[in-house]
């Protein structure tokens, strides 16, 4: 295999600065502060520091990332979670100017998004999957367009949420991201086969559907939910490596800043369901976080991992 010395140089610099606290894309994303387990409001994930520390911003006011080839890209995750964290601001400040990057990332979607209803995300990276899509990026786009339908009360963007929902539904071997086996419901950030049900992109898309059913009292976007909130009761037990959680079911060990992030997101999940398991994982998962020696083996677990797989996928740097 070719070694692309400037890409791998670039990763490297993307490791530094998340080892270092400094990487955009490894800001800290704790639970919501402004959400509401009855009706629509803020978001799950405090997703503000996307908007405090986002240094790719075009003449536009549209966030971009840049990829290990040096190029320039708009990558639909971005610019979801760039206007979730606009949208909490403006909840948090009452400023339009705030409300106005939400919308100018909400009209981006809409535009962008295609006749299934989708944002097409692993061919920008170049990743060979199964489906085109990822749950996680339909899950947290119709978030914010569900938000931004009811702030301005315009159908374009609650029928744009909907149809992302609807595709994020569809098996993915017909195209979607849902996984159903044994009567077991999961959703695909990475379809793949194997699979690997990456857990926070799980738990994002589960969001979707939570806001999608709030919205639209859509019987099947409150079965979806429960089903696959089910399955995940049934399943997190393989997340956990009795020191660390796993980012996936294939075993990769979570890193710092996603160990961090599976804690806040059980707990939200926790809070809206009242499932006792997930708040059993919180306390434990926390607990491992306060011991430092875990904390180094996971990391260096971690480090093992990315550099076996450095040459697999196209990355984005920042």
């Amino acid at each position: 295999m070719k070694l692309d010395i400037k890409s791998h140089f670039r990763k490297f610099i993307k490791w530094y600065r998340y080892l270092m606290g400094k990487s955009i894309l490894h800001l800290p994303q704790n639970e919501g502060l402004y959400y509401s387990k009855e009706k629509l409001r803020g978001y799950y994930n405090d997703l503000r520091n996307k908007v405090f520390f986002q240094k790719n911003i075009d003449m536009n006011s549209l966030p971009y990332n840049i990829i290990d080839t040096g190029n320039k890209i708009y990558f639909p995750t971005t610019i979801i979670q760039y206007g979730l964290g606009a949208y909490d601001l403006y909840i948090e400040t009452g400023s339009k100017k705030y409300l106005n990057k939400a919308i100018l990332c909400g009209k981006w979607l809409i535009e962008n998004q295609d006749s299934r209803g989708g944002w097409s995300v692993w061919n920008i990276l170049k990743v060979k999957v199964l489906s085109l899509y990822s749950s996680m990026t339909q899950g947290e786009g119709a978030s914010l367009l569900f938000r931004l339908g009811l702030e301005l009360k315009e159908d374009i963007f609650l029928e744009a949420a909907e149809k992302a929902l609807e595709l994020m539904l569809i098996p993915i071997d017909k195209g979607g991201t849902l996984r159903i086996e044994r009567n077991l419901f999961f959703l695909e950030e990475l379809p793949e086969d194997p699979p690997s049900t990456i857990l926070n992109g799980w738990i994002f898309s589960i969001f979707g559907l939570y806001d999608g059913f709030l919205v639209t009292n859509r019987t099947d976007f409150k079965e979806a939910f429960l089903l696959s909130i089910e399955t995940l009761v049934k399943k997190i037990k393989y997340y956990d490596a009795g020191f660390w959680s796993f980012y996936d079911l294939k075993r990769n060990i979570a890193s710092p800043f996603y160990h961090n992030l599976h804690i806040s997101l059980i707990k939200v999940l926790f809070e809206l369901t009242n499932k006792n398991v997930f708040l059993d994982y919180f306390k434990k998962w926390s607990s491992y976080r306060e011991n430092i020696y875990y904390k180094n083996i996971a990391l260096l677990i971690k480090m093992f991992q990315k550099l076996r797989n450095i040459n697999k996928e196209t990355s984005i740097i920042e």
